[in-house]
């Protein structure tokens, strides 16, 4: 992995002889997605029909708008 110096962005320089950001072929990805605080361990739940703790594996069978917040990525 190599940094560019122009953009500060992380790119495979075996698969890319340059910068593929600052040429526009590849584009960072950013969205949100809704969080849930485990009651179980306390670790973060993710929404996926149901919520899911990617810690412990616990389920709660509530709707998307039960949630603690939102996480941006």
């Amino acid at each position: 992995m190599q940094m560019c110096p122009d953009c500060d962005r992380v790119y495979d320089p075996t698969e890319w002889g340059y910068c593929p950001y600052c040429t526009g072929q590849l584009e960072e990805e950013h969205g949100e997605r809704y969080y849930k605080d485990c009651p179980n361990c306390g670790g973060i739940m993710y929404w996926d029909e149901t919520w899911y703790c990617t810690n412990c594996g616990e389920e709660i069978e509530t709707g998307e708008d039960d949630n603690n917040g939102i996480i941006e990525y």
